[in-house]
């Protein structure tokens, strides 16, 4: 569109927070916003759509592919029919009616994401973008720092709520159809993580079933900690041939480990060096016997550090033997 065109479309904002102890699950609030910044936001959300177009033999264009529960999302916009899932097209139903609701008694610190709604001839787009409000420092304990604005001759402090606009294309819904390229934005915006939590069970279950987990390795207590929702999306996204090379070369790691450990040298600034150089697997021996190629999980310590070995955070520098080949 040119810009006359772009001045025919309506254009309207919402802040929405997730109310997932009530029925409703989304409150929302219209914001009245100043024409400038109107007309900006159109010209952005123009700008970013041609963005994401793609080069093809047509020109440019939308690449799109159907969402197949990706954990990762390729160089594509993946595309999601709402009335094909109940669960996701209640869930839109509710946050479309809390739109006309017009419920604004909660506070900008509870706001999860916004929307922008755009209208022309009957015809509506929205686009989610997964942020909240910069709340003002004065309304924050225990600020180290502060911003200021210049106010005439002197600096004053930014005491207003800040609420900022624009940026990356993250998910857009037109005619019931979602079209994602943040798809934490879905998860968030949805609670659409089913198949993740599916993933990640997958991945624990396989794990402690393998030769080095036994009856002293604490099981329950490695799913229970493992199945925290911050660690969900790491493991859910572990890859079989990471599983297999983890299960394969489990032994061949121990003795790696034990070697590192062994070589530890006595003085400064040589130790010193040497536990920077291996700082990603000292925790590793809070949770792994290295004599008896064991999971001895201890609830004590974090277990980021094991599912990091697990995945391809340590496996690609570690089990790939990238490390082996500095220690020989």
């Amino acid at each position: 569109m040119t810009e006359e065109e772009l001045n025919t479309v309506d254009l309207q904002v919402y802040l929405v927070t997730k109310a997932a102890q009530s029925d409703d699950l989304y409150f929302a609030k219209k914001e009245i916003i100043a024409s400038e910044l109107r007309s900006w936001l159109k010209i952005r959300i123009r700008e970013e759509l041609n963005e994401i177009k793609v080069d093809s033999a047509e020109g440019k264009k939308f690449y799109t592919e159907e969402y197949s529960h990706e954990l990762t999302k390729a160089d594509y916009i993946a595309e999601l029919s709402i009335k094909d899932d109940k669960d996701l097209m209640l869930k839109f139903q509710k946050l479309m009616q809390s739109l006309n609701k017009e419920k604004d008694s909660f506070l900008d610190k509870k706001i999860n994401f916004q929307i922008v709604k755009f209208s022309k001839n009957e015809k509506n787009a929205y686009f989610i973008f997964y942020r909240g409000v910069k709340i003002s420092a004065l309304e924050r304990r225990k600020v180290k720092r502060i911003p200021a604005v210049r106010n005439g001759e002197q600096l004053v402090i930014q005491n207003q709520n800040i609420i900022e606009f624009g940026g990356k294309i993250e998910l857009f819904v037109c005619e019931e159809v979602m079209y994602i390229l943040n798809p934490r934005t879905l998860e968030y915006s949805f609670s659409y993580d089913d198949h993740i939590k599916k993933q990640r069970d997958s991945n624990i279950s396989r794990i402690v079933t393998m030769k080095f987990f036994d009856n002293e390795s604490n099981v329950e207590e490695f799913i229970s900690m493992s199945s925290q929702y911050i660690l969900s999306r790491g493991l859910a996204s572990i890859k079989t041939e990471t599983l297999e090379a983890l299960e394969e070369s489990f032994n061949d790691r121990c003795e790696e480990l034990k070697k590192i450990k062994t070589d530890l040298p006595n003085e400064e600034p040589d130790k010193g060096e040497y536990l920077k150089r291996y700082g990603s697997l000292w925790p590793l021996y809070e949770h792994i016997d290295i004599e008896n190629r064991k999971v001895r999980f201890n609830p004590d310590y974090e277990v980021t550090p094991l599912l990091h070995f697990f995945s391809d955070k340590i496996v690609e520098s570690f089990l790939t033997k990238k490390i082996k080949t500095d220690i020989y």
